[in-house]
């Protein structure tokens, strides 16, 4: 039967609590600037850097779904209120990216915030509005007037004549950047603030695709008036202190750790308080307290984790009535989703495959080789057998060492490790 009614508001709250979302710079159902938690000694750091220099470049770093994108989104909330400008969003660079193409789609998101911020168009210098309308906004591709010079772009274009991205160039660009962050500044704000995601998509091409963008934007990224951040997993760290003539133009980088659990537990009753339908109306508790223990010590404290997994328990069990999620319940519907989600798709001919999903639950990482000689196989046989749990979404890729490729449980292949409640129907995956 299907329900047409929200579950949250069951519980007294106008929304999901354990949306995994990173918290937004500019405010929706959680804002920011109530709904964010610790890090205090990073974000004193990081604004001291910014406060302090006409250019910065900062990498944040960490496991993936400890909080780093809402992070730098509190950072730029902070010195929006500072005077700094930033754009409406983080740009997420694609794996494919040129330098080129990298520096074109920076100066983009900046320009589409000039283009929607009420009056900030219009007080541009109207060469430089002109300009950037051309290359990027409704006018893109065709030049205003008898003839323009386009930032540089290979001379004067006539009316109405179309030209293509190949025609900006790397030089051109930073010129360009560096005009638009001057007409920011001679317009009162302090700086700009640039924030980028998605770096692991870059390793994931491995060493030579990172060292080409990288050094390619080198010069771009010391241009004055602007402060990069720049989001990533730890895996990324390792490649990037390879590239010193990178390296050394970034600050000291950040490493965020993951939450402790009574941070967590205080992350978790502030939404619940933030998203109260009214203040009369208090919300009943979705989980216990030993709940929240188990999960925490499944994810080693990743947030992330933590929350989807209580999402997902929420979903899983709640209909028409409000259900406080106890250990018991919890393990018993994670078990199940996994359970249907993976298990059900393997027949007794993958008995291998199932054997060799176990042991890379209870060893969190493995590699090929290590599984190939714990169960007496040939690599080859294994390497079916994880494109196979690949495939499902049961392990993922977790890093790469020379030839080695190191694979880890994906974050719902973990619920498998949770011991139904006695009264459990069936055999458990583990016995």
């Amino acid at each position: 039967m299907t329900s047409n009614y929200n579950i949250w508001q069951l519980y007294g709250l106008k929304g999901n609590p354990f949306t995994t979302d990173p918290l937004s710079t500019y405010g929706d159902d959680l804002p920011i600037e109530k709904s964010f938690f610790g890090r205090d000694q990073e974000i004193e750091k990081t604004k001291k850097i910014i406060y302090s220099n006409k250019t910065s470049r900062i990498l944040v770093y960490g496991e993936i779904g400890i909080g780093k994108t809402t992070f730098a989104n509190y950072i730029k909330y902070q010195a929006i209120k500072d005077g700094y400008f930033t754009p409406l969003g983080e740009l997420s660079i694609q794996y494919n990216w040129t330098p080129e193409e990298f520096m074109f789609n920076t100066i983009g998101i900046i320009y589409t915030t000039i283009d929607r911020t009420t009056g900030l168009k219009e007080k541009l210098n109207v060469g430089l509005a002109q300009k950037l309308n051309v290359i990027f906004g409704i006018d893109r591709g065709y030049s205003k007037g008898g003839g323009a010079s386009v930032a540089g772009f290979g001379g004067n274009v006539d009316y109405g004549q179309s030209f293509g991205v190949t025609m900006l160039n790397s030089t051109s660009l930073k010129l360009l950047l560096q005009e638009v962050l001057d007409e920011l500044i001679r317009l009162g704000f302090k700086g700009t603030i640039i924030h980028y995601n998605n770096l692991e998509l870059i390793q994931d091409k491995g060493e030579p695709q990172l060292k080409r963008i990288m050094n390619g934007i080198r010069d771009f990224l010391q241009v004055k008036g602007a402060h990069f951040i720049f989001v990533s997993d730890s895996k990324l760290f390792e490649l990037f202190q390879q590239l010193k003539r990178v390296e050394d133009i970034f600050q000291v980088p950040f490493l965020l750790l993951p939450f402790k659990i009574g941070e967590v537990n205080q992350i978790i009753n502030t939404r619940l308080q933030l998203l109260r339908i009214s203040p009369e109306i208090n919300p009943i508790p979705p989980f216990e307290d030993g709940t929240l223990k188990l999960l925490f010590d499944l994810y080693s404290g990743n947030l992330r984790g933590i929350l989807r997994s209580l999402d997902c328990a929420v979903n899983e069990t709640v209909t028409s009535r409000p259900r406080t999620i106890t250990p018991n319940i919890l393990k018993a519907a994670l078990f199940r989703f996994s359970k249907n989600r993976f298990l059900s798709k393997f027949t007794r001919e993958n008995t291998i495959t199932l054997k060799i999903l176990k042991r890379i639950l209870e060893k969190k990482e493995t590699t090929n080789k290590l599984l190939a000689e714990h169960f007496k196989m040939l690599p080859q046989n294994v390497s079916t057998a994880l494109t196979t749990l690949r495939e499902v979404g049961a392990i993922k890729l977790s890093r790469e060492e020379g030839r080695a490729k190191y694979y880890v449980p994906s974050q719902e292949a973990l619920w498998l490790l949770l011991e139904p409640s006695p009264d459990w129907e069936g055999q458990t995956f583990l016995e």
